[in-house]
């Protein structure tokens, strides 16, 4: 049997990528600097004034429907369901389509993710009332869904997108679409402050860009080659 001849896979460089990288990274820094405000309000016990008032419209206008709706997204997009499926994708992306660096880059922040919620503990803000209904008992602040979908969905359309795998249209629904939902489900569910829940994705964001960053870095170095014909 003849072997079959090995070629790389052809890395193509996106037009105004120097550009892209330097929205990336303003939008980085201003995502960490507003995790920075918001979690010294926290921390500070400064936030009720925004966070009241916002549970206080949210349970005057709850509706069976929409609460079925957001139970059905917290249960999907809780990290004991999306970060192993995850670890499915990046296995996937590194087997399948040999793309080690993109592997890396969906899985990490989901590890990152696991990682941050010992910042829990750090601020041990108590949990609205709807917490206790649902048996959700660990502490609010930040919202371990928030941070982990923004993280994973953010840095998954960006790979997908990347990789010719998705289409821009395609690509940025789902890095957004989910992440809004998982996290406004916490607050509709009565489960988080909204301050947990911007705190979630003001830390899942940057670390969803800082992984598109090392793939453009890396990526060209670190194709598995792949099978000519």
């Amino acid at each position: 049997m003849t072997a079959r001849t090995m070629r790389p896979r052809i890395t193509r460089r996106p037009r105004g990528l120097a550009s892209h990288v330097v929205l990336l990274t303003g939008v980085s820094t201003a995502a960490i600097a507003a995790c920075a405000k918001v979690g010294e309000d926290v921390f500070n016990h400064e936030s009720a004034s925004f966070d009241e008032p916002i549970r206080d419209w949210v349970l005057a206008h709850q509706s069976s429907l929409a609460r079925s709706v957001f139970l059905l997204a917290t249960h999907v997009g809780s990290p004991r369901v999306i970060i192993p499926s995850t670890a499915v994708v990046a296995a996937w992306l590194w087997r399948r389509q040999g793309l080690p660096i993109a592997a890396a880059v969906v899985v990490a922040p989901a590890v990152a993710s696991a990682a941050f919620l010992i910042a829990k503990r750090i601020y041990a803000r108590a949990r609205p009332a709807g917490g206790a209904r649902l048996h959700e008992l660990t502490y609010s602040f930040p919202s371990g869904h928030a941070t982990a979908s923004a993280a994973i969905f953010g840095a998954l359309g960006y790979v997908l997108w990347r990789e010719d795998i998705l289409s821009p249209a395609a690509a940025l629904p789902l890095a957004t679409v989910p992440t809004l939902l998982i996290g406004s489900s916490r607050v509709y569910l009565d489960v988080h402050w909204a301050t947990a829940v911007l705190g979630g994705w003001s830390v899942g964001s940057p670390v969803a860009l800082i992984g598109a960053l090392v793939d453009e870095r890396a990526r060209p170095h670190t194709r598995t080659p792949v099978p000519a014909g």
